[in-house]
């Protein structure tokens, strides 16, 4: 196991909550939003691309080109918005990183309003987030009275509004959190537009995850070098990991890309029991088995969001697909026929697992499922939620088969346990 790498974006003591948060306002030494004022819109974005910045709220798009995107639109009203949604199950880093080093988030908004010609911006946050939201509000009432929201003296007015949202998982998806913003029910929109063409209100917007944010303040103040070095190829910067489940210390772990799983586990004191499996990018990602332990963690291995929930030998993998399924079915959006359709039928699948009399036919099925949602749902939502179950399927077998013959003992046991 390697030793921890340095922490960049955490390690800093909880400043929401904390009597301390005016202290750490004023030390807040505010350095890349300096540098960025004597820097070009061009220059911004173009360190941003030498950066090799990715997303890093899953689906890991090039933050420059996004950037670059809404400056080449004709449209001049323009908004930047911050995702803090994070309702997928494991998924919490952002809430660590807000909770430490809310003010870099901040800086980098500021930045990326300045850099598009934005009016305004917006940080949209899970519902159960309402200290952080506290706090944000009470930071840039700070910044207003001392003129701090602008990037450039003397550029015309710039504000940034903090939002909870109301629902959870499918406002995650920009297009769903446009429409939260709005006032209207969360739900997806087809692309194209694409956000950065219309966006929120129908207008270009940058919108990048509370982590995404967080690295562009560091690029600002470092340098697109420092970042780069950071990391394997096409993996730059340090990296948020948002490790929970049979470990022995759950926690948020920064580290860089080239990082493995056993590195993480490791670092978080071991798997508490045998190691069965792990959710990589949480449960809408890729299953990785005790053969992958030593996969580093890269967007091509499917890092994604950097949500990752071991699971030891005493869980049983019915149990799991059975979570995964039912968290998809009633957090889906409901909008279009396909969603719906292919959601209900995986649950019923799940839930009459012990009526099949082989596996094969409910994988099959699972599957065909799957590539439905993959080629005709209105968005990325549901495709992603049906993915890992058939992969649960055929790496364990075994705990399936023990359901179809009405005798799975770690299910018995916990009935009991709950009874």
């Amino acid at each position: 196991m390697k030793p921890l790498p340095a922490s960049f974006l955490t390690g800093r003591p909880k400043i929401v909550g904390s009597p301390r948060l005016y202290d750490y306002y004023r030390s807040y030494p505010f350095s890349a939003l300096r540098k960025a004022r004597n820097m070009t819109a061009e220059g911004i974005v173009a360190e941003l691309l030498a950066s090799g910045l990715r997303g890093r709220g899953g689906a890991s798009f090039p933050v420059g080109l996004k950037w670059q995107s809404v400056m080449q639109q004709a449209e001049t009203v323009r908004y930047v918005v911050a995702n803090g949604e994070e309702g997928e199950p494991g998924t919490y880093k952002d809430r660590v990183l807000l909770e430490q080093n809310p003010l870099a988030v901040i800086e980098a908004l500021v930045i990326a309003g300045c850099t598009v010609k934005a009016e305004r911006g917006y940080i949209y946050l899970n519902q159960n987030y309402r200290a952080i939201e506290k706090a944000l509000l009470q930071l840039l009432q700070w910044l207003r009275e001392e003129g701090r929201l602008r990037c450039v003296e003397g550029a015309g007015a710039f504000d940034i509004q903090v939002r909870r949202g109301r629902q959870r998982y499918i406002s995650g998806e920009e297009t769903a959190l446009f429409r939260a913003l709005e006032g209207r029910r969360a739900e997806p929109t087809g692309r194209p537009p694409y956000p950065t063409e219309q966006g929120l209100w129908g207008k270009p917007t940058v919108i990048n995850n509370i982590e995404t944010l967080a690295s562009v303040s560091l690029i600002i103040e470092r340098g697109d070098s420092w970042f780069a070095a950071i990391g394997p190829e096409h993996n730059h910067g340090p990296k948020l990991f948002s490790l929970s489940g049979d470990v022995a210390r759950p926690d948020v772990i920064e580290a860089d890309m080239s990082a493995t799983l056993a590195d993480l586990i490791g670092w978080a004191g071991g798997t508490v029991g045998t190691f069965k499996g792990a959710f990589v990018s949480g449960p809408s990602g890729r299953l990785f088995l005790p053969r992958d332990l030593s996969l580093p963690l890269t967007i091509q291995n499917g890092c994604g969001n950097g949500t990752v929930i071991v699971f030891n030998d005493t869980r049983c993998a019915v149990d799991l697909a059975r979570q995964v399924t039912d968290f998809f079915h009633s957090e889906h959006c409901g909008q279009c026929l396909p969603g719906r359709e292919s959601m209900k039928q995986a649950k019923a699948l799940m839930d009459g697992l012990e009526n099949q009399a082989a596996l094969e036919p409910v994988l099959q099925h699972y599957q065909q499922l799957h590539a439905v949602l993959l080629n005709s749902s209105k968005c990325g939502l549901c495709s992603s939620g049906t993915g890992i179950v058939p992969a649960l399927m055929q790496a364990f077998p075994a705990d399936f088969a023990r359901h179809l013959r009405h005798d799975c003992p770690i299910c018995r046991a916990g009935a009991e346990v709950a009874a």
